[in-house]
């Protein structure tokens, strides 16, 4: 069997609303949870820039410090954003919730941590937001919407999952 080197990619341009046309977005760097949670939830970009300032601490052109810890805050309340909200996925552990997945190694089932390629597989349909080492992006159906350099790292672990769903 082969293995795909790659998952469909869409640029930020096309996979986020207002990407192109933002002056703020021209100006940012280190702005992947901003790009990631404008996918996930369906938000312009400007709108999310102000969201991720306020409710995140994030500064301009500056990563988003306590990520995790924050999305999972946000999934427990089962905050409504833009009309959605998030399930987190994966294991509650001590200090967050990780994705693994087990396999059989001589005869023993053993646990492996979650990659971004087994990920993709295990869930091919719907909405959601990664959190891999020092980065985060979307996965949508499949899609990478991130940077295009994450659609070819399969093998990065992921630290954390949520998924973003339509509230009720």
């Amino acid at each position: 069997y082969s293995m795909k080197k790659e998952l469909p990619y869409s640029s930020s341009k096309d996979a986020i609303i207002g990407y192109t046309d933002s002056q703020i977005a021209k100006k940012e760097t280190n702005d992947c949870v901003v790009r990631a949670l404008a996918s996930g939830f369906e938000m312009k970009y400007d709108d999310t820039h102000k969201f991720v300032g306020e409710r995140f601490e994030r500064k301009n052109r500056k990563g988003t410090f306590r990520f995790n810890s924050r999305m999972n805050k946000l999934g427990e309340t089962k905050e409504v954003i833009n009309g959605r909200t998030i399930n987190i996925l994966g294991e509650k552990g001590i200090i967050g919730y990780t994705m693994s997945y087990d396999v059989k190694v001589k005869g023993q089932t053993k646990k492996r941590k979650m990659t971004v390629g087994t990920f993709s597989k295990k869930y091919p349909k719907g909405t959601f937001i990664m959190s891999i080492r020092g980065h985060a992006f979307t996965i949508k159906d499949g899609v990478v919407i991130g940077n295009e350099c994450d659609a070819k790292r399969l093998k990065a672990i992921v630290e954390q999952v949520w998924e973003v769903v339509k509230s009720n």
